[in-house]
Formats: structure tokens, C-alpha cells, sequence
């Protein structure tokens, strides 16, 4: 018994806490969820803040039922990943360019003083062929509210609330993997986030049913090929009728493929690809 107790202080010891921000809820468990499903299966703590709700993404269906829909598969696809916590900040879909950046960067650094996350996955805001710019704005202020976090002239009413002044260690950039020149590294790690591949063979499953999770949004999507389909002249056999079963399978081949594309040239069969910024990307070891 004593050397189980032991065993687990260990690992409790071990253990981070992780903060994911997602722009919207099929993109972080596209481009991080066998990660994030991993980090929560070996004792992380992970907390969600997910910023839009969401609304626009649906088939037939108004923005409010959307959202609400939308709202209660993110949680479901949370907890199939392991997330302890999920937070909305409620912003529109597709309107983040209308609002303040300092606006949506001081709210996440609320999170990020709260949280005081020793890990942070967020979108790359870098990521070329990304079509949805909510990621672009969400990765921005991301960033920068973890640089700030450290900063105490920075929002000093946090302070006087008690979130005191944080620094993350580690930072994942995470995008799905439709960038050319993605691993691109643009300099040395002292100044810039490096590509990592991760392998997510042994989560992929938990990947899988999270992103099936997500319903009302893979539903919106198979409609959407299905009519562009329909509109050139092509045909797609899976979705010559677009029921539960074909759009389950739909989601399965994407999240296989995106996997395997991540994977290329690694020596990993399933994996996902961040640029990462950890401890040499603050500190050269020449300092250290």
C-alpha cells in the first residue's frame, strides 16, 4: 500500500495542468485531440476556454438552436478527451474580426491566470490556408495573452482579485496539417516555436469518437460536399445519402487521413503536428 501511495504522489507530482483555446469545436480536436486525450490519460489536468459559440455552422437550423445544439457536443467531445473543464466566452462565429483583440486577449488571460497552466495549446495564427479567420484572431490574442500573463502592469485588477502573475513554460501551436511548409522551422529555437510531430496511435480512437461527437457541425459539413457535389456534376458514394451512418463514416476518414498526413516522414503510423515553444524558447541554454 505504501509503495502505491508512493507511486501515485509521483505521478500527481508529475502531472500538468493544460489549458486548450479553440476558436471554434471541430478545430481543436481536428488538429490536437490525440494529444490532448493523451495528456489527459497520463494525469494532466486540461481546461477547455473555447471562444465562439459556434452559431453559424449548422444545416437548416437557426443560430440559436446552433449554438445551443453545438454547445452541449463540445462537452460531450470534451469528456471523451479527458477535459476536466470547458469555458465559453460566447462570441458569434465568423465576427471576431469585429471585436477588439485587446478585448478577447484580456479575457483569455483571465483563464490564464486563473488556470495557471504550465502547458498551452492553441490555434496557430501563423497557418497559412486557414479559411477560418477566427482562427487567425483567436490564435493572436492567445499568444499574446500568455506573453503578458507574466506582466503585472498588465490588468493589475486580476491582481487585487488574486490571479496573481503567471508564466506558461511550455506552448503548442496547433493547426491541421494543410499547410506546405508547415515544418518549416523559421529560425533556431532560442527565437522561434520548432515543429514537433506527435504520436497519437494509442489515442486515436478517443480522437475519433470526440470528433463524432460533434453532430450538428458534421452534419453541416457532409451537406455542404453533398451540394458541391450535386452542383459539378461529381459523385461521392458515401454520401448519395447522408444519414447518421455515412456521416459518422465521413468523420472517421477525415480524422485518418489528417492523422496520417501528420505522420508523414516521421516514423509514426497516426500523429498530429504543432510548432512548439518550450523551455529553450525562453531561455537559451547558454543562460541557463
Amino acid at each position: 500500500m505504501k509503495v502505491l501511495i508512493l507511486l501515485l504522489c509521483a505521478v500527481l507530482a508529475q502531472a500538468k495542468t493544460v489549458l486548450v483555446v479553440t476558436a471554434d469545436a471541430p478545430d481543436f480536436v481536428l488538429a490536437a485531440g490525440g494529444t490532448i486525450a493523451s495528456m489527459a490519460a497520463s494525469g494532466d489536468r486540461v481546461v477547455l476556454v473555447r471562444v465562439t459559440n459556434d452559431d453559424k455552422d449548422s444545416w437548416n437550423l437557426s443560430a440559436e438552436e446552433t449554438a445551443s445544439r453545438v454547445k452541449e457536443e463540445v462537452e460531450r467531445a470534451a469528456k471523451v478527451l479527458g477535459i476536466a473543464q470547458v469555458h465559453s466566452l460566447g462570441y458569434r462565429a465568423g465576427e471576431l474580426g469585429g471585436v477588439s483583440p485587446t478585448e478577447i486577449r484580456d479575457r483569455l488571460l483571465f483563464y490564464v491566470r486563473l488556470v495557471k497552466p504550465d502547458v498551452m495549446l492553441i490555434p496557430n495564427p501563423y497557418a497559412e490556408y486557414v479559411e477560418v479567420l477566427d482562427r487567425h484572431y483567436t490564435g493572436m490574442a492567445a499568444e499574446e495573452a500568455r506573453r503578458i500573463a507574466a506582466l503585472e502592469n498588465h490588468q493589475p485588477p486580476f491582481a487585487q482579485a488574486g490571479l496573481a502573475t503567471h508564466v506558461v513554460k511550455e506552448l503548442y501551436y496547433y493547426a491541421q496539417p494543410f499547410d506546405p511548409r508547415r515544418r518549416e522551422a523559421e529560425s533556431t529555437a532560442t527565437f522561434a516555436p520548432q515543429p514537433k510531430v506527435v504520436d497519437i496511435a494509442s489515442s486515436l480512437e478517443k480522437k475519433l469518437r470526440a470528433s463524432q461527437a460533434l453532430t450538428t457541425v458534421n452534419y453541416s459539413m457532409a451537406m455542404r460536399i453533398r451540394k458541391r457535389l450535386d452542383e459539378s456534376g461529381r459523385r461521392l458514394p458515401l454520401l448519395d445519402v447522408v444519414n447518421e451512418e455515412s456521416v459518422r463514416k465521413l468523420v472517421e476518414i477525415n480524422v485518418r487521413k489528417l492523422a496520417e498526413i501528420a505522420a508523414k516522414d516521421s516514423g509514426y503510423k497516426l500523429a498530429e503536428e504543432f510548432l512548439y515553444a518550450g523551455p529553450d524558447y525562453q531561455v537559451p541554454a547558454k543562460l541557463r
